[in-house]
């Protein structure tokens, strides 16, 4: 709060309160008063307003510039109305009411609206478990009758349940300290996983896996890991040229360890590499092909962001795309 918007704001005030002095100056001098008395008084009453306008201005840049401070230092802005002192001066009260029933006012709808949330959260959760006993029991169906076509269409039935999968992931994605679990693998146990969902996938392309030093211990969610590689290795099966090979190494450091998956394919686009993790963003590649949702990368950085890890990508159209999860050490902590 600077003082020559403060002036600026009391000009009213000030210009009146001069035609007032000079108008009892001349008064005063009607009167026949003498003209140190009329100086004297003249300076009591001016003496008086100025200390009266310093009071105000000294009481009101205390508090809204603690008011700012306290804002600057909130990471959650939403508290400022609950952890703000109640000033002592009236249009400070006014605004410290309205700030309040305001507060209240967005609480009562963020309350509403994460209601209305965890409710389609829940019902997207409850389909996804419905859905997938029609799937398993085609499954099982085509299993008792095997043939070129029944096949095909069970080669479709894992594609609706590797979608179905990742949209049960998108919607936990939310709440994922409610279903997050630290524990000590490997690597390699996480890679065999979810290799094991795309198996068929990766030799209808003519693939082969190549596994580098995974015999590396991990503190992770196991679970979400091998959704996070199994979205990487779906990628890498749907941009495949021919015959892809899937490369997985680990590798070890001071605070932590990596994977890195690479693979043969068509590579991402320069243009396209710096939003390759935004929500919705296809790309080039997804454009002429017509596969891709936008969803994978952006929930895989989602995901790992929540585990407090980190995913990056590198690629170019000669050697492919190579992703690379990092992994905190045992001594890290956890979101």
């Amino acid at each position: 709060m600077k003082l020559t918007d403060y002036i600026i704001d009391r000009l009213f005030s000030i210009i009146m309160f001069l035609a007032a002095l000079i108008f009892s100056m001349g008064l005063l001098w009607l009167m026949g008063l003498r003209c140190e008395f009329i100086i004297y008084i003249e300076i009591i009453f001016g003496f008086s307003f100025l200390a009266s306008l310093l009071w105000d201005y000294t009481g009101k840049r205390k508090y809204y510039c603690g008011l700012m401070a306290l804002f600057d230092g909130l990471d959650d802005k939403t508290l400022l109305a609950e952890l703000a002192e109640k000033p002592g001066f009236l249009d400070g009260k006014l605004l410290y009411r309205i700030l309040r029933l305001s507060d209240k006012y967005m609480n009562d709808k963020l309350a509403e609206a994460q209601a209305t949330n965890q409710e389609y959260r829940e019902y997207i959760e409850m389909w996804v478990h419905e859905i997938k006993t029609p799937i398993t029991s085609a499954h099982l169906i085509i299993e008792n009758d095997k043939n070129i076509s029944t096949i095909r269409i069970d080669d479709e039935l894992n594609k609706i349940d590797h979608f179905v999968e990742q949209a049960l992931f998108y919607a936990r994605s939310t709440a994922l300290e409610k279903d997050f679990k630290i524990e000590k693998t490997t690597m390699k146990t996480l890679v065999q996983e979810a290799l094991k969902s795309y198996s068929r996938q990766i030799i209808g392309v003519h693939g082969r896996p190549v596994f580098v030093n995974l015999d590396i211990p991990v503190y992770a969610d196991r679970k979400w890991c091998v959704f996070i590689i199994g979205q990487i290795i779906a990628n890498s099966v749907k941009y495949a040229k021919e015959n892809l090979l899937l490369t997985f190494e680990g590798k070890s450091f001071e605070n932590g360890c990596s994977l890195s998956v690479s693979d043969n394919g068509i590579g991402i686009d320069e243009a396209d590499m710096p939003r390759i993790f935004e929500k919705g963003f296809t790309g080039e590649n997804g454009r002429k092909m017509k596969k891709s949702t936008g969803i994978g990368l952006y929930l895989c950085r989602k995901l790992c962001h929540k585990m407090n890890m980190e995913i990056s990508a590198e690629s170019s159209s000669e050697n492919g795309t190579t992703m690379k999860i990092t992994f905190p050490g045992e001594n890290l902590t956890f979101w």
